[in-house]
């Protein structure tokens, strides 16, 4: 099955295009992106990746990088701008493990203009004064789009979007405020989303079942790794354990299903095969370890960046779109955001857990009376002086003990934890497979603060912060308005990365308005057919 991908890899180009849900942002918005992955230019979407990179590449070079899960070639993301990001333009450089090699020739992916209203920092020869409205003009509508805006009924404008072609639409919709700042700023993409130009080298490597997490290990003295097992947990999260050799050049390479979001990985150094297989620490917990995750680096050359054009008549926008944003990050919810679907493969399947939630039941002193009176298939037992957790308590296999997602081989330190630290003991009674290594049942202690419950960590484990794949969130502005206390300032109030509108059919939707008036700006853009470009605007 490899060799099968790797050769798919050598055979084909993939192409990467990026819609966001406007151009202009200052610092500390959401960049609300939605990505398209096309096989070369045959015009159809690749199911090869399930990984793509964006990189917002400046003047100064590479500021930042987002990754993204695809289904079917499709993905969606969103993507918050640090304060650390100057005052300038950015281009997107979009691109897949498997196509993402050093670059043929120039690059140039979607620009976007941010403006960093809490710093005087400014992208190298990146910024010019302008004089007035000088912003140069939006994309060329193309494509059959048609936009019609109904009337205004109790705070919602009905929008329809029709396919007035003859073949479907994969497009993402945007929904945005038209201020000061967008009319002085104009767009630099003069061709829409399929402006990308350039691709990259091929590279025989893929994130065909979601990213590969390479990692390199060396003992604190100098002293090497290689031959020791490692375990890989994404803590807050069950499913996201690995286990792998780690091998003669002191790397691990973990195949994962796609660790979602911002999270603490933690990694346990084990000396042998039987450590692993019984769930036992290493025998030396005193060795302790360097972990860091390897990130390869390939030559990039992006075509020129467009200077972004300021002048003192942006002032008054510039600073009410800065209170706006402090404003919404002040009070925000992640649930105001709606969840899209995620390709799910964590190594418990589709099993769905027995989960025991302690609130709803009386507590007692201690963990093992909490287990013994209400939790099914999980069983103390003590064993040559020993204390183990079982969970197919019947069969004389080692379960795999989690707190928070994260593998302990000491159950009696489990056990140890305060019940009133634990929220809930999720089951997975059957067996599971990790690597070669077998497991008979799984069982999850979650605790209120997702902190392992103050459990002491040997020497030999090991925590990196690592930033998965974005969550493929959209937001439709009704969550908004059901949190009262919300003050909805929003620049962008509806974004839907992944509509698909068959010809000759319509796509509704009611549009909330925020707690300002003003001019907004629908915006419909994605791929027609065999790759040919949309781009379609109304204001209203």
């Amino acid at each position: 099955m490899m060799l099968l991908l790797q050769w798919g890899v050598l055979l084909g180009q993939e192409r990467v295009y990026v819609s966001t849900d406007k151009d202009v942002y200052v610092a500390g918005e959401d960049i609300w992106y939605s990505v398209y992955c096309m096989e070369g230019d045959s015009g159809k979407y690749s199911g090869l990746s399930d990984v793509a990179y964006l990189q917002f590449v400046s003047n100064d070079g590479v500021a930042a990088t987002s990754k993204v899960a695809l289904i079917d070639g499709r993905g969606a993301g969103r993507f918050r701008i640090p304060f650390s990001f100057a005052t300038g333009n950015y281009s997107i450089v979009s691109f897949t493990r498997s196509s993402g090699g050093d670059s043929k020739g120039e690059f140039n992916g979607k620009v976007i203009s941010v403006f960093n209203t809490l710093s005087a920092a400014k992208v190298k020869d990146g910024v010019v004064a302008a004089s007035g409205r000088d912003g140069r003009e939006a994309a060329a509508e193309s494509g059959d789009v048609a936009i019609r805006v109904g009337k205004e009924k109790r705070g919602l404008f009905p929008v329809v979007v029709g396919n007035t072609g003859d073949e479907a639409l994969q497009v993402s919709v945007s929904v945005y405020h038209v201020d000061e700042l967008e009319e002085l700023s104009g767009s630099y993409n003069e061709a829409s989303l399929l402006e990308r130009r350039g691709d990259f080298e091929g590279v025989g490597e893929v994130d065909y079942s979601g990213e590969v997490v390479t990692v390199k290990v060396k003992g604190r003295d100098g002293s090497s790794a290689a031959g020791k097992w490692l375990y890989m947990s994404a803590m807050g999260n069950a499913d996201d354990v690995y286990v792998n050799r780690i091998g003669e050049d002191g790397t691990a390479v973990f195949h994962t299903g796609n660790i979602m979001g911002r999270r603490d990985l933690v990694f346990e150094v084990l000396e042998d095969s039987r450590s692993v297989a019984q769930g036992a620490t290493a025998r030396d917990t005193s060795m302790a370890y360097d972990v860091e995750v390897v990130e390869k680096n390939y030559r990039r050359v992006v075509a020129d960046i467009p200077p972004l054009g300021i002048s003192p008549a942006m002032e008054k926008a510039l600073q009410e779109r800065g209170r706006r944003m402090q404003i919404s990050r002040r009070f925000e919810a992640d649930t105001l955001f709606d969840m899209l679907r995620i390709k799910y493969k964590g190594f418990a399947g589709d099993t769905e857990p027995l989960v025991y939630k302690l609130d709803e039941y009386t507590r007692f002193s201690n963990l093992e009376e909490v287990l013994r009176e209400y939790v099914d298939f999980v069983r103390v037992r003590r064993v040559g002086g020993n204390v183990e957790l079982k969970v197919l308590w019947e069969t004389q296999g080692r379960c795999l003990a989690l707190v928070d997602g994260v593998p302990v081989g000491d159950h009696s330190a489990i056990l140890g934890l305060g019940q009133q630290l634990v929220k809930q003991i999720v089951v997975y009674p059957q067996r599971y497979m990790l690597n070669h290594f077998i497991y008979d049942g799984v069982v999850n202690f979650v605790t209120y603060k997702g902190d392992m419950g103050g459990i002491r960590l040997p020497r030999n484990v090991g925590i990196v912060e690592f930033n998965g794949v974005s969550w493929p969130e959209a937001f439709y502005g009704g969550q908004a308005v059901s949190e009262a206390a919300y003050p909805n300032f929003l620049s962008t109030i509806y974004w839907n990365p992944v509509v698909e509108i068959p010809a000759g059919e319509e796509f509704e939707f009611d549009c909330v308005l925020p707690l300002y008036k003003g001019k907004f700006r629908i915006v419909v853009e994605g791929l027609q057919g065999k790759g040919k470009g949309v781009f379609a605007v109304e204001d209203f």
